[in-house]
């Protein structure tokens, strides 16, 4: 589905439906809730039974197969409209998931979470390009058998897989320090490509030099420092809609002065819907505050990690 998230081409919703992160204050207020119940998607089956958010999912079919026909390479953001790891999407759906993914290396994949426990369990299974074969096999043979003539050719196909995949990119949501510091070691664990963090919304400043990414054994004491060979992108961006909590301006100089010392992209997505500046309201004439004509100069940052089969 074409978007308006600038940060990517195309959303592919192949599964929709999810909840609230317990403790998580980025779900308090999620985008993805609220459109799951709104009359513009509701009117599609698939969205029927997950307007609740209550952690009910549902598997599109329908969906699945799309990235195989899209020839021009596209940064697809994969389940904008649910989390890939939530508790109740089975091993088996991922396994599909990740196959068109294997299928498509044309294809750049963003998979975000607030997740990165089920994430790394995911990743860390032994032989998943067998799973990944036998659910091309059993799910996606008619149409991909035209491409690979037989079973044999599509066996071997998997078996000559990097790991991990060149062109999928892994990444967790880190609206605070709070989740900051969570979440961040354990994406480390991950093997990735490209690995990123989602700082939006975000909800205070943010430091990385002592919050979250890599410990590093100084005169026998730890310090915390954001290193670019294990953090490679990081988008930002205030919150946006009905009663959006402040983003200051402050806090985004911040991520990109710290992104910018240590040479790591950078994305300013939006400034929100509830900008301040020096405690006063910074206003834009973008109800999302996402036109970046209207950020401050030095704001008007949009960069992207370089990714590894280039």
């Amino acid at each position: 589905m074409s978007t308006n998230i600038q940060w990517c081409d195309e959303t592919w919703n192949v599964i929709v439906g999810c909840s609230r992160v317990s403790g998580s204050p980025g779900c308090a207020r999620c985008y993805a809730a609220k459109a799951a119940k709104s009359p513009r998607l509701q009117q599609f089956p698939q969205y029927q039974g997950v307007g609740k958010w209550d952690g009910t999912v549902e598997f599109v079919k329908s969906q699945l197969i799309k990235p195989l026909s899209w020839k021009k390479p596209k940064r697809i953001f994969v389940c904008s409209m649910a989390d890939l790891f939530h508790a109740n999407v089975p091993d088996e759906w991922i396994h599909q998931v990740m196959t068109v993914v294997a299928l498509s290396p044309q294809h750049t994949f963003q998979i975000l979470t607030k997740r990165p426990e089920r994430m790394k369990e995911y990743f860390s299974q032994q032989s998943l390009w067998i799973k990944w074969y036998e659910a091309a096999k059993d799910f996606l043979w008619d149409a991909i058998s035209e491409k690979f003539g037989g079973l044999i050719n599509l066996q071997q196909y998997f078996i000559d897989q990097p790991f991990p995949l060149p062109n999928v990119w892994l990444g967790t949501s880190t609206e605070n320090q709070q989740m900051s510091n969570k979440r961040i070691p354990i994406l480390l664990q991950i093997p990735a490509a490209v690995r990123f963090l989602s700082c939006e919304p975000l909800l205070e400043e943010i430091d990385f030099r002592q919050g979250g990414a890599i410990q590093k054994l100084i005169s026998d004491s730890y310090e915390w420092e954001l290193v670019n060979e294990d953090i490679q992108w990081i988008v930002v961006g205030g919150e946006s809609g009905p009663n959006s909590r402040p983003c200051h301006i402050e806090w985004l100089e911040s991520i990109v002065q710290q992104c910018h010392a240590v040479k790591t992209p950078v994305f300013v997505k939006q400034l929100g819907a509830n900008a301040k500046f020096e405690g006063q309201r910074f206003k834009t004439r973008d109800k999302k505050g996402g036109e970046i004509e209207e950020f401050p100069l030095h704001l008007q940052v949009r960069e992207f990690p370089v990714p590894v089969r280039e």
